[in-house]
């Protein structure tokens, strides 16, 4: 009837307590002096492994090894075998011990545990021998993997198996048994078979990386928005008053009265600054110039104040006596202005404005510029600071679909946390509306950035992440990036330096680049 023994391993103390302890003999003392030379240590390595075809292999003589297993299987190496024993497998008085070793080509080992097969003659005398040994000795000793009696096992089917973490080493490894052999008269034999040539290996997926992304919870802030335009206002000849019916004036002024009104009107809306800024064009003189633009910003300030019942100290009043800055815009973007290049080589020369001016009046074109251009270059810019009170969620989330401007950052984000970060609205919002109104924050972007990367839409997310560099987060999202592409010195120098920031999520990348 054929048993299986699975890790037998008899206790070295039992063993002594059944026998008494007479001096050991030479033949003793040289058994346990082989048993200890042959004791091996197995060192556990971290590996991967797969399953090897033992053949069945009948080695002649006096034991069986047969139906054996060599594979790798979740991440460890599994190794067994079946081993008979005869009749008369070992001398009465001999010992046999079988040590499965694996090793490469590159001098690269592995020992497993030992069978240890003792004779019915040196099982007594071992016995002896372990209950008069010192416990320091007995500390030292380490027991075989499976310790049989050949008389009581003969005839019978011991299964070895074992297993230890797989390393990739192990790939191109071989699986050998080592057979030593100790006679009754103190004779040696050493014996190596080969059980398998190569492990059997499981399929192997390619690693896939998983970085973790960085999103970050936008600051609260005090929200000031503000309103620009430019007014094409008339003048009479040298003068700077605003004559409302005067020319084009009606259609200019209904312009700034349209957007002060829609402002004042709003009551989540406060007024908080109004900057205006007079131009003139580069015709007469300089000096004169310099005041008419002034005069005439500080007219429509006047006008404003004045229909409006406005405090003095909103108003900041600036002007540009000459806007040659705006002439030479005009002139470039113009695709069919005579003498073109000339009139920019007048307008980059370091003259003083009014050289420039007669150089201009020499030019054939200049009445051109005088009807078409200059005109333009006339006006009064302005720019309406307000402030925007704060909003609940509930207020929030009825204003993104009607006036998404009015909301902070902060108040975009939490309305696109409360979808799910599962939902379509949440990135939709993280990619699309908050770098719609916050196009140069560096949180804004890093953010679009981060969902970007989950969408595998590196590329776009790198264009974002290089205006938001100084931010410790784009850091890391950033070499997620690289991490992605293969460029794993990049992407370490990058997670090491969020990490050094505080970025938990850094720490995650950096196993992932040690993977």
């Amino acid at each position: 009837m054929k048993s299986h023994i699975h890790n037998h391993i008899m206790s070295v103390r039992q063993l002594a307590s059944t026998q008494s302890t007479p001096s050991p003999s030479p033949l003793e003392r040289a058994g346990v002096r082989l048993e200890m030379r042959l004791w091996v240590r197995l060192g556990l390595f971290l590996f991967l492994f797969t399953s090897f075809g033992l053949s069945a292999q009948d080695y002649r003589g006096a034991f069986h090894i047969q139906s054996g297993e060599f594979k790798e299987q979740n991440d460890s190496l599994h190794i067994s075998f079946e081993l008979r024993i005869d009749s008369r497998a070992v001398p009465t008085c001999g010992t046999v011990i079988f040590t499965p070793e694996l090793k490469d080509d590159n001098e690269h080992s592995l020992t497993f545990p030992y069978i240890q097969i003792n004779g019915e003659t040196r099982t007594r005398l071992n016995r002896r021998w372990f209950s008069i040994s010192s416990n320091e000795w007995l500390a030292r000793y380490r027991a075989p993997h499976i310790l049989v009696d050949v008389n009581k096992y003969t005839g019978e089917t011991l299964t070895y198996s074992f297993s230890v973490p797989y390393q990739s080493w192990m790939d191109h490894a071989s699986l050998t048994l080592n057979q030593e052999t100790a006679g009754c008269a103190g004779e040696q034999y050493l014996y190596t078979y080969t059980l398998s040539g190569g492990v059997t290996t499981e399929l192997r997926e390619p690693y896939q990386v998983q970085p973790q992304v960085t999103l970050v919870i936008p600051a609260e802030e005090n929200k000031t928005r503000n309103r620009q335009g430019s007014a094409f206002l008339d003048f009479q000849s040298g003068r700077s008053v605003i004559l409302p019916d005067f020319r084009r004036n009606p259609v200019e002024l209904g312009k700034i009265d349209q957007a002060l009104t829609e402002v004042m009107a709003d009551m989540d809306s406060r007024i908080t600054g109004l900057f205006i800024e007079g131009y003139a064009s580069p015709e007469g003189k300089y000096s004169s110039n310099e005041k008419l633009a002034y005069e005439r910003a500080s007219s429509l300030k006047n006008y404003i104040k004045n229909r409006y019942m406005m405090a003095e100290q909103i108003f900041t009043v600036k002007s540009i006596a000459e806007d040659w800055e705006g002439l030479k815009a005009a002139v470039e973007s113009s695709s069919d202005l005579p003498q073109k290049e000339l009139v920019l080589s007048i307008i980059n020369n370091s003259d003083e404005y009014d050289a420039k001016e007669r150089r201009l009046k020499t030019l054939s074109v200049y009445s051109r510029l005088v009807r078409d251009v200059f005109p333009e270059l006339r006006r009064v810019e302005y720019q309406i600071d307000y402030a925007v009170r704060s909003y609940n969620n509930t207020e929030a989330r009825a204003l993104l679909s009607t006036s998404p401007q009015k909301l902070s950052q902060a108040e975009l984000y939490r309305v696109a946390e409360s979808y799910g970060k599962e939902s379509p609205e949440y990135r939709r919002i993280i990619i699309e509306t908050i770098p719609r109104y916050y196009p140069n924050d560096a949180t804004a972007l890093s953010n679009a950035a981060a969902l970007l990367i989950e969408n595998r839409e590196e590329n776009t997310a790198l264009r974002l992440l290089e205006k938001a560099q100084h931010l410790p987060a784009a850091w890391n999202n950033l070499g997620a990036i690289y991490l992605l592409k293969g460029d794993l010195e990049k992407a370490g120098e990058l997670f090491n330096q969020a990490s050094v920031a505080g970025i938990k999520e850094a720490a995650h990348n950096l196993e992932e680049v040690k993977t």
